[in-house]
């Protein structure tokens, strides 16, 4: 046989036994995804984007913000000092299906009698202020190919961090530490909401805490279809006229805790 041919056949099988497996992720769902891999990796090598909340602040038709005087229910003229509300449990859906639950992990002490307990929990929570940047991080974001529909999740806070001690917490956490906290160590959990004004008329600063929780249901304006493997940010209009303007904040401030399921709606994404 001519050396030639012989040298022909054994090139091939040379390249074929050189050949090494390319391992790496195969979810689109990931920001790594590989499509020229040939075996996914086995030790959870893909990485995912983040799935957003952006509340921008609204007074009616108006840009809020806390320099203007505003007017409630019964015609009292009032100034908002600091308005805070956790919304937690968030998820989207897309259909009738729910996508995979965002994940942002965090270690926190949690109290247990007279000790605390380093524990993992799942952060899928935001906490939505009357001042600072809106924008905050749910966690990571799986979308799969259909298309979105609904943010669902909790007005207020989940039982789950009934018990967690807020020091422990990381400080950029919406479970650490808040100014004029939002947690006081008291068995109750973290507040719902919490809103300090000023009623004009008499300069009186008012205080108001609450703890019920509601659902949060969130319709996107139309169905908003995944890129798959890209950061997601849901802008959300918060509009503190729907929950300050609807009540008579001088004789019944509580009251605002009926409104706050309706005051935000999805206004975009990006």
């Amino acid at each position: 046989m001519p050396r030639r041919f012989l040298l022909f056949l054994f090139l091939p099988l040379l390249a074929a036994s050189c050949y090494e497996d390319r391992i790496d992720c195969l979810d689109p769902d990931a920001t790594n995804y590989d499509l020229r891999a040939d075996e996914a990796c086995p030790d959870d090598c893909c990485t995912y984007p983040t799935f957003s909340l952006d509340p921008q602040r609204f007074w009616g038709d108006e840009i809020f913000t806390l320099a203007d005087t505003f007017t409630d229910g019964a015609l009292n003229q009032f100034r908002i000092i600091r308005f805070r509300v956790y919304l937690s449990e968030l998820e989207l859906v897309a259909g009738d299906n729910f996508l995979p639950t965002p994940e942002n992990v965090v270690e926190v002490g949690v109290i247990s009698g007279t000790d605390t307990i380093t524990t993992e929990l799942n952060a899928n929570l935001i906490l939505a202020s009357s001042s600072g940047s809106p924008t905050a991080s749910v966690g990571t974001l799986r979308t799969g190919s259909e298309a979105l529909t609904q943010v669902q999740g909790l007005v207020g806070m989940s039982d789950v961090f009934n018990d967690v001690y807020p020091p422990s917490a990381p400080s950029d956490s919406p479970l650490s530490t808040q100014i004029n906290l939002l947690n006081f160590n008291d068995g109750n959990g973290y507040l719902t909401a919490s809103a300090e004004f000023v009623l004009t008329e008499t300069n009186d600063t008012v205080r108001v805490d609450l703890y019920d929780t509601a659902p949060l249901l969130l319709d996107f304006p139309t169905a908003v279809e995944p890129v798959r493997g890209s950061n997601l940010t849901v802008e959300l209009a918060a509009d503190y006229q729907t929950v300050f303007g609807n009540v008579n904040l001088a004789t019944e401030p509580e009251r605002i805790e009926e409104f706050l399921p309706e005051m935000f709606t999805i206004i975009g994404v990006r």
